[in-house]
């Protein structure tokens, strides 16, 4: 069994999820899980079969409140939201909030970062003159921006342009000029405070071989005295902790120690790698 026993990134059919907030919140406990966090798609004004519809967010705040005092004294829960840059909604209603950049804009649309392989490629060639190395500078520039400007709790799936990247090949990851875009994004977000989550979400659905971000981000996080927490990006109450093992075991790799969770008397707890 893994140490994490927690997941701040969970979506449930509020959203794009597969499974009732309810169900989700038994199967953790379930798992013995020391606490849950709900992160439902924040409402936006476009790609609405993705998200939270905005006249269901009142029932989806008093669902995961009610869920809060069914499971107090046995299971923490948090009421979260997955705040995409593009969102209409505040987070300040929310225990925490992911920031995540799934789309980028331009003059007809958007394109989603991590949809369709085929719209991905066709955004590239039209916008990005061909170059996945200009997206994925649009990608991060977005993503340091929103982090460093509104401070969230956790940032979400740093490097998400590795799930088309992975199907396309469109600029090799272990370049120079791909990582130094990627932690010349990354290092401001060091200094706001924020949680970089390492996401299974990927690995789980069998897109790609390691958690979100990659290892060499990891290490350079550390380095910076940034935290980490474990996450699933569930949204099938059966993957709820898949792959927390290699998660852990690559943190442990590189010298953490600790990783930090929704917590059992404060919201966030730092929890030993090691025990």
């Amino acid at each position: 069994m893994s140490l994490t026993l927690s997941s701040a990134h969970v979506h449930t059919t509020f959203c794009d999820g597969k499974t009732p907030a309810p169900d989700m919140a038994k199967a953790a406990f379930e798992k013995g899980f020391v606490s849950l966090g709900f992160s439902s798609h924040a409402p936006q004004q476009f790609d609405l079969s993705y998200c939270m519809q905005p006249e269901k967010e009142p029932a989806y705040k008093a669902q995961i409140r009610a869920l809060k005092a069914e499971y107090a004294g046995r299971m923490n829960i948090y009421l979260g939201t997955e705040r995409d840059y593009y969102a209409c909604i505040s987070p300040d209603d929310y225990d925490y909030y992911i920031a995540s950049v799934h789309y980028l804009k331009w003059e007809d649309g958007f394109v989603a970062i991590d949809g369709h392989a085929d719209q991905f490629l066709s955004y590239v060639n039209e916008h990005c003159g061909g170059s996945g190395l200009v997206l994925a500078e649009r990608y991060f520039s977005l993503l340091r921006d929103y982090v460093a400007n509104q401070k969230p709790d956790i940032i979400g799936h740093f490097d998400l342009v590795r799930i088309n990247n992975s199907r396309l090949h469109l600029y090799d990851e272990a370049s120079a000029a791909y990582r130094r875009l990627a932690l010349d994004a990354l290092r401001p977000m060091a200094d706001t405070g924020a949680l970089l989550e390492v996401n299974t979400g990927g690995m789980a659905r069998g897109y790609l071989p390691t958690p979100y971000p990659d290892a060499f981000l990891l290490k350079e996080w550390k380095a910076w005295g940034g935290e980490v927490t474990v996450t699933s990006d569930c949204h099938d109450m059966r993957l709820l902790d898949a792959c927390y093992d290699d998660a852990e075991e690559l943190l442990r790799s590189l010298g953490y120690d600790h990783a930090v969770r929704l917590g059992k008397t404060e919201k966030w707890e730092r929890f030993a790698l090691n025990a």
